[in-house]
């Protein structure tokens, strides 16, 4: 069996990119096998893969999977290289393209050849974008998080200085606490720039590490930040990757992630080893 690759990133969050859509269908992965193709050391390396088909009735239809195997509803970054590989690769003549994922109809646009690209994030727009607070003890400190859904769910903490916060360890605590059980959650950590200007980054569920940008984590920065400091939409993220930008369709108040896609290579595998396991590096006393 032969299968196409593309890599792709959306301000350096990278994926494969399996391309099905001459395929009958979505060609079936182990978990083992995502978790080889995603590995940065044996395998081809990415935060995450995403397999892509045939749509009925729409342009493709996506399956999205994090580097650990587990499969996720949304991403925005993805999305964004996903509608840039269909208008290089199959339709250069549409101006409007709709994917069908698990959380609803995402559409997008290329904007320019650059390969800045345009996406919904939600398929009903805003009226289910809102946050909750929650309060989580760790060690002697509390943690004040804004709780929101942008096509995954977002734990949302604002920092005084992002560079020197411990997001590693904080992230690391939040992302599989009970108080989001079962799913977990993604923590998304988030710095006052000035006006419509933000920092932000993400401790990604499924990667189990800060990456360098996530689309839906700039969208729930922006949208908690927006309605915290009554600032108006659009905003920019300044994410360790590059720039997202987070705005409102005007005419149908659809929540809009903008920013850049880069190609990286393509390939043809013809054999993925069975049953692998990551190898980790030797911990300290573990001879």
């Amino acid at each position: 069996m032969s299968l196409s690759f593309y890599k792709m990133n959306g301000a350096g969050n990278d994926f494969l990119l399996l391309d099905c859509m001459r395929d009958d269908g979505h060609i079936p992965l182990k978990k083992e096998e995502i978790v080889y193709l995603c590995d940065r050391n044996f395998g081809l390396g990415a935060d995450g893969l995403v397999s892509v088909a045939k749509g009925r009735g729409q342009h493709c239809e996506w399956r999205f999977y994090n580097c650990d195997g587990s499969e996720a509803g949304m991403c925005g970054n993805a999305a964004r290289c996903v509608i840039r590989f269909l208008v290089d690769n199959y339709f250069p003549h549409e101006d409007l393209i709709s994917i069908e994922t698990k959380v609803g109809l995402i559409k997008g646009r290329v904007m320019d050849e650059e390969g800045e690209v345009e996406i919904t994030l939600i398929e009903d727009g805003m009226k289910r974008i809102d946050f909750w607070e929650k309060i989580i003890k760790m060690d002697e400190t509390a943690l004040r998080l804004y709780c929101i859904d942008t096509g995954v769910p977002h734990a949302v903490l604002e920092v005084t200085d992002i560079r020197k916060y411990p997001i590693t360890k904080v992230g690391s605590f939040l992302v599989g606490h009970p108080a989001f059980a079962p799913e977990g959650t993604n923590v998304t950590f988030f710095q006052v720039v000035m006006g419509q200007k933000i920092f932000a980054t993400t401790f990604e569920r499924g990667v189990e590490k800060e990456t360098l940008a996530c689309g839906t984590g700039a969208a729930a920065a922006a949208l908690v930040y927006s309605q915290l400091y009554m600032q108006p939409l659009p905003i920019e993220v300044a994410v360790p990757g590059g720039d997202l930008h987070v705005d409102l369709s005007p005419t149908v108040k659809k929540l809009l992630l903008r920013g850049p896609t880069q190609y990286s290579f393509a390939l043809k595998l013809t054999d993925i080893p069975e049953n692998f396991v990551p190898k980790l590096p030797y911990e300290e006393n573990s001879l």
